[in-house]
């Protein structure tokens, strides 16, 4: 049996766990600032005598609001831990971004996802979307592909026929024929 301190093992350039998951935040705070401050300029004012609490910026505000509340939170814990101590901020940055890699990854595969819609229609910006997800977890099998298609189907006939929820038409529906393209605006 040593006698060594559990922590004698760690070498003087290493440093405690929690360093490591400090990064995040002060991208999380950054993030949340940035969007508070164009909120203003990207949400409108809606008149309405229902009162301030109904506005559109209402919601989203609150709820970024905390997110910005908890991560400064978490930054001045930071701070005090002394995790600028040794700032090397492209070391900083590459540790955090290569530790939430998956999460940047599926984040932008959504930023894409939302941003074909408008292009592609729902159905097949979802199922493109989906089987990207099922390929990069290693779930692309045949159960899964189809449990997919289904959820899609269904999807389709709760809010497109049930619920009467149309999207905007679609630019690749506007290259097929007429009749084709009113068919695929209301159903795909």
């Amino acid at each position: 049996m040593s006698s060594q301190p559990l922590n004698s093992s760690l070498s003087k350039t290493d440093e405690p766990a929690t360093y490591k998951h400090y990064g995040i935040y002060w991208f999380i705070l950054a993030g949340a600032l940035l969007l508070l401050f164009l909120l203003p300029i990207e949400t409108p004012w809606v008149n309405t005598k229902r009162g301030w609490f109904i506005q559109p910026m209402f919601g989203s505000s609150l709820g970024i609001l905390l997110v910005a509340i908890f991560s400064a939170v978490r930054v001045m814990e930071s701070v005090k831990s002394g995790y600028l101590r040794d700032l090397k901020p492209l070391d900083r940055l590459i540790d955090t971004l290569s530790s939430y890699r998956t999460a940047l990854f599926s984040a932008l595969l959504f930023f894409l996802y939302i941003n074909t819609l408008s292009v592609l229609g729902f159905v097949l910006s979802t199922l493109i979307f989906i089987l990207t997800l099922l390929w990069l977890s290693r779930l692309f099998e045949r159960t899964w592909v189809l449990a997919s298609l289904f959820t899609i189907t269904v999807m389709v006939l709760i809010f497109r026929v049930g619920l009467s929820v149309w999207l905007p038409d679609v630019w690749l529906y506007s290259l097929l024929p007429d009749t084709w393209t009113d068919f695929a605006n209301q159903y795909l």
